[in-house]
Order: C-alpha cells, then sequence, then structure tokens
C-alpha cells in the first residue's frame, strides 16, 4: 500500500465534516438572528430611547392629520345636513413643532438631582423639600406621578365622537346640531322668508237680482293657483314682517253676462275670462314646537288689494284684504322648514280656501 492511501483517507473522511459543520453553524447563526428584530439591537438605553421618541413624534404627525381631515370631514357633513357652517375653528391635539433630539450621554451612575425629576414630573406633583447644595434629591417611591398626563383644555384635546357637538341632548347623548323645542333661537332677533304656492277654492257665488234689471252678471269661479310670499324678523318664536300674495282665476263655464239688447229668449251672453287679485300684507305669525323636529303654526295677515276682472269687459275691485293661516312645519335644519297648511284669503270679488305646501327660510 502506497503513503498516499492513509492521505486519501484523511480528506475522504474529514473533508465532508468540515463542510457540514460549516453548513450546520450557519444555520444557527441564520434561526439565532431570525428570533429577535434588528430594531432592538442598540449600543445603549439612550439610543433606544431616541429611536422610541423618533416614532412617538411621527405617530403624533399622523393623529393630527388624521384629526384634521376627520374635523373637515365633520364641517362638509353639517354644511351638507344641517346647514351650519364651523369655520376654521381646528386645533391639532399635539405640538410637533419640537423635535425628539438625542439625549446627552451622561454617567450611569450620576444620580439626578431634583431639578431633573421636576422638569419631567407635572407642575406642583413633587412634594416642597428642601435640597442642600451636594445632597441628591430622591424621588418618591411611588413614582407614577411623574407618569400621569396632566390636565388638559378640553377643546385641545383629541376626541373623536360620533355625534356632533351640538346644543340639543337626550339622555345625556347628541342628538342633533340644533334643539328641535327651540329652533328659532333664545331671544335673538332672527329673519325669516316664506314661499308657498297653493291651490285655491272659490266659494263666492255672485248672481244677479230678481227680477233682472239691464246689464246683469252672473260670475261663478274655477279653482286656480296661488302664490303667497312673506319676509320680516321673529324673536321667541313671534313673527312680525310683510308679504304678498297673487292668484288666478277662470270664469265657470256658467258665468254670463244678462242684458236685454242681446238677441234669444233668455238675452244672456256667456264667457269665460279670468280674474286676477294681487294684494300686500302686514305679516304676523306665531309658531311653536310640538314634537321633535314638527312645529305647529298660525298667522294672521291684515292689508289691500287689487282685483282685475274680465266679466266679459274689463274692471277693477280693491278694497281691504285680510288672510289666515294655520299649519305645521318639519324642520330639515335651523335654516330650512318644509310648510303644510291651511289659508283663508278674503277679498270681495274672489274669497277662497287654499291649500298651501312651501318652503321656511330662517336666517
Amino acid at each position: 500500500m502506497s503513503k498516499t492511501f492513509p492521505s486519501v483517507l484523511t480528506v475522504y473522511f474529514f473533508v465532508p465534516v468540515f463542510l457540514f459543520g460549516q453548513y450546520d453553524t450557519g444555520n444557527r447563526y441564520t434561526a439565532l438572528s431570525s428570533e429577535k428584530p434588528v430594531t432592538d439591537y442598540f449600543d445603549n438605553v439612550d439610543d433606544k430611547s431616541f429611536y422610541q421618541r423618533q416614532r412617538i413624534h411621527g405617530m403624533k404627525r399622523e393623529i393630527n392629520d388624521y384629526s384634521e381631515r376627520l374635523h373637515n370631514l365633520q364641517s362638509r357633513f353639517d354644511e351638507i345636513f344641517y346647514g351650519l357652517s364651523r369655520g376654521n375653528s381646528f386645533s391639532k391635539p399635539f405640538n410637533t413643532e419640537i423635535n425628539p433630539t438625542r439625549p446627552a450621554k451622561k454617567d450611569l451612575y450620576e444620580p439626578r438631582s431634583r431639578q431633573t425629576y421636576e422638569s419631567l414630573a407635572p407642575k406642583g406633583s413633587l412634594p416642597q423639600v428642601s435640597v442642600e447644595q451636594g445632597q441628591f434629591y430622591s424621588p418618591p417611591s411611588d413614582s407614577s406621578a411623574l407618569f400621569e398626563p396632566q390636565e388638559q383644555n378640553p377643546v385641545n384635546q383629541l376626541a373623536f365622537q360620533v355625534e356632533a357637538p351640538g346644543t340639543y341632548t337626550e339622555d345625556g347623548k347628541t342628538k342633533a346640531l340644533f334643539n328641535p323645542s327651540n329652533h328659532s333661537g333664545s331671544g335673538k332677533l332672527g329673519k325669516y322668508f316664506i314661499l308657498t304656492p297653493g291651490y285655491a277654492i272659490p266659494y263666492k257665488v255672485h248672481k244677479p237680482s230678481s227680477p233682472p234689471i239691464n246689464k246683469q252678471r252672473y260670475r261663478r269661479y274655477d279653482p286656480g293657483v296661488s302664490v303667497t310670499v312673506a319676509g320680516g324678523f321673529e324673536k321667541n318664536d313671534f313673527r312680525f314682517g310683510l308679504g304678498g300674495m297673487y292668484k288666478r282665476h277662470r270664469h265657470h263655464e256658467t258665468s254670463y253676462e244678462y242684458n236685454l239688447s242681446y238677441p234669444g229668449p233668455h238675452h244672456r251672453k256667456y264667457f269665460q275670462n279670468h280674474a286676477e287679485t294681487f294684494a300686500g300684507f302686514l305679516d304676523l305669525g306665531y309658531e311653536t314646537s310640538l314634537w321633535g323636529n314638527l312645529d305647529g303654526y298660525i298667522g294672521l295677515g291684515l292689508g289691500y288689494y287689487l282685483t282685475l276682472v274680465e266679466d266679459p269687459r274689463e274692471r277693477k275691485d280693491h278694497g281691504f284684504f285680510a288672510t289666515g293661516n294655520i299649519g305645521l312645519a318639519y324642520n330639515f335644519n335651523e335654516m330650512i322648514a318644509l310648510r303644510l297648511g291651511y289659508r283663508y284669503l278674503h277679498e270681495k270679488e274672489v274669497p277662497a280656501h287654499v291649500a298651501e305646501l312651501g318652503l321656511d327660510f330662517e336666517f
């Protein structure tokens, strides 16, 4: 057997063992390094503290941005559904102008003085004791006071509520941005504008005298349309202002004029023309809450009217005008309400009963 045979055996047995050992060592190192994140390795406590303070500072910035976006979303919601404008009253919950700094390296065994604890603790939380020069301060046994948050102004606190801040609460919870029981305000002078179209049903029939004389007319009117507007001031549920009204009716097909000069045994001439009425009046009203967002109202108007009639010739009729109304109003918010009611229109030519459906705007 040659001398190279032991050398071959040595290479044959020890090289695989050496390679396996290196492979196994690498596996153990990889497994060990994967058990703990890299961020947990710091040279000292101050480096780790500085790293955590940077993370907290970044979280504060994110919370400030989220709070501002939520504030803008809430303001848009109030403007769309409640008709309110909050203005630009947002304030950030955290102050991020001061960036975190790395702590200065100090002796690990250097004891802290009272001034150091006073800078960490809230004002007034440490006992007032005298410390002579050269004597170090020992913190109280209960050090939880050092980390208790200071009392903040509620306006600057970060508080995300599902209910928007409002004035009407029920069972301790905010229900609406306005108080439905008193939506007109608390003694303040406000303004209102009311627009109410209606369906006017005349009830008066003008009959000729008996026995008939020359040039007498029988006048009857079909239902027509009306529009009433009013505006003014309101205070403590009372309203006072000015109003206007317009309505139009067509003569019924049975309307006629009696004239002896007309041919025929009855001496009648039928016509179907129109009658238009214009009126202005002093508007007085009162509105009160009934249930939830539902209000009840009553009103009175006194003024002057002018009616233009074609029966069959044009003529004018004018005089004292009076109107009264009553109904219900549903408040969508503090500015807009839907009104449904009844109105009576008094005039000499075409008095009528009116069913109204309109809108009430408050400012």
